[in-house]
């Protein structure tokens, strides 16, 4: 069979030179609201059992990713929150020994470890460094899965450390082919990498954008015999951590986002990438924002409670200023439009259902922030924030928009505004949700269970731009507005 070439080996290419189109300046912006906050929790033992826990996350996922092993999802819960100990597994977890897991994970822990250091001692990344990495990485690691000329499935010796020797392109039985850089052009082409690397460092490229472009680059080189995910998911966290940002964790969850992401680079649209590296790096930092509830738990002694009530009173003292209420005004704003805009969809939907049966119908209701109805719906805003992994705020900022679609059953759709972190911390939120409402012969009511409308809540904060706001509103509402109506289809 003749063999049809995917993706011919070419030389790395630099960033183009227009990046507008690659930035999304929501995740900036969410960082920088999370920075200004940071100071504080870095210095208290829940954000240092955070990161720590973050940290095994990754260790644990990365290998994952590559199909070096496999765990299960309870195991890696116990293993994220306990500890890194084989004794904490059973052989039916995963699909080698405990032992031999444990100690893989171990070796990509003290990895992402080390990167912090890397950053703190502010080295510059090398190729040795990179060896040193991938020696790290594999140190556990004594075999690769490879074919012999034959065709057959072979096990080899994994070299550490080492430039690959031999060419390392993905065939498939179909005469699918991707070309790799060959063996003699690795050392130059990593050489090339880094140089374009740093002058990205030196004009301040944005991480996110930085961390896809390095990582898919380094991809395309793929300079060792094995374990390059790893290497490229190491490179992309020191951009992150570099920028005083949160490691870059991709889990089995998004494998397919993120095989779909590094196709569409290969093809040159580097944007999906950059996509899913902010969408995670916003992920991370609203589980970083709602520590502060955690934080508050861990103030045991009487002068760490009255430091912790003067930081409090400090903090409240910074609410009023213009700058921290002017995202309180976009709040309202925003809840303002979600109510018109759901008035407008009640009236098509009553068009539609209206002479379908008697007691058919569609209405919208509101509560603005400071209304008597503003605390309404607290169940299902803290289960929709609890499905998406942040803690709502709803003293910080309460007011919803709602409409309710009567047929055999009720459906509700729900916009809630509310903050995020159990402190005020300048970032507020929208989250949507879908769930039915029914009314039992005793006359209790028995809410449905509660179904996200997105994958992540729609953040905005007191350094965003209220029109630039109010047009990114828009869009994401009417794409969760039809995200509930086919919810609500699924119930008739």
């Amino acid at each position: 069979m003749t063999q049809q070439v995917s993706h011919s080996w070419s030389h790395i290419t630099d960033l183009p030179q227009d990046l507008t189109p690659l930035i999304n300046p929501q995740v900036g912006v969410l960082v920088q609201a999370w920075q200004e906050q940071a100071g504080e929790l870095r210095q208290k033992d829940a954000y240092k059992r955070f990161l720590v826990r973050l940290r095994r996350k990754w260790a644990i996922e990365t290998g994952i990713l590559e199909r070096l092993y496999d765990l299960s999802e309870g195991a890696t819960k116990t293993l994220i929150e306990k500890g890194l100990d084989a004794a904490l597994i059973s052989h039916q977890d995963t699909d080698g020994t405990p032992e031999e897991v444990v100690a893989k994970i171990k070796d990509h822990n003290h990895v992402i470890e080390g990167l912090y250091q890397f950053v703190s001692a502010e080295r510059p990344l090398s190729k040795s460094y990179i060896r040193e990495l991938h020696q790290a990485l594999t140190l556990h690691q004594k075999w690769y899965d490879a074919r012999d000329t034959l065709g057959n499935e072979v096990k080899r010796e994994l070299p550490h450390g080492e430039w690959k020797k031999l060419a390392n392109n993905v065939e498939g039985s179909d005469g699918f082919k991707f070309e790799f850089c060959p063996p003699e052009h690795v050392d130059s082409e990593m050489e090339r990498l880094l140089e374009m690397h740093e002058q990205h460092e030196r004009s301040r490229v944005s991480p996110e954008v930085e961390a896809a472009w390095l990582h898919h680059r380094f991809s395309l080189i793929h300079p060792f015999t094995d374990g390059n995910g790893r290497v490229a998911r190491c490179l992309a966290t020191l951009v992150l951590l570099k920028a005083n940002w949160l490691p870059l964790v991709v889990t089995r969850h998004e494998r397919t986002t993120y095989i779909l992401a590094l196709r569409a680079a290969d093809q040159g649209d580097l944007g999906p990438l950059v996509t899913l590296f902010g969408t995670l790096q916003r992920k991370a930092v609203r589980e970083a924002l709602s520590l502060s509830e955690e934080v508050a738990q861990d103030v045991a002694a009487i002068g760490s409670i009255l430091k912790s009530v003067k930081s409090q009173f400090d903090r409240r003292r910074h609410e009023r200023t213009e700058l921290m209420n002017r995202v309180r005004t976009v709040g309202d704003a925003l809840q303002t439009l979600a109510d018109q805009r759901l008035r407008e969809v009640a009236q098509e939907v009553n068009q539609t259902i209206g002479d379908e049966g008697p007691n058919y119908k569609a209405f919208s209701f509101d509560s603005p922030r400071g209304g008597p109805r503003a605390q309404f719906h607290y169940h299902q805003i803290i289960q929709c924030a609890n499905k998406l992994d942040y803690y709502a705020n709803l003293s910080a900022f309460q007011a919803w928009a709602a409409i309710a679609i009567v047929t055999n059953t009720r459906t509700e759709i729900l916009f809630s505004f509310h903050g995020i972190g159990r402190e005020w911390t300048g970032v507020l939120t929208c989250s949507a949700m879908a769930y039915t409402k029914e009314t039992t012969d005793t006359g209790d009511t028995v809410i449905g269970d509660v179904v996200p409308l997105s994958d992540e809540p729609f953040e905005f904060t007191y350094v965003d731009d209220p029109i630039e706001v109010r047009h990114r509103f828009q869009q994401w509402m009417d794409e969760r507005v039809v995200a509930g109506l086919n919810h609500w289809q699924k119930t008739l």
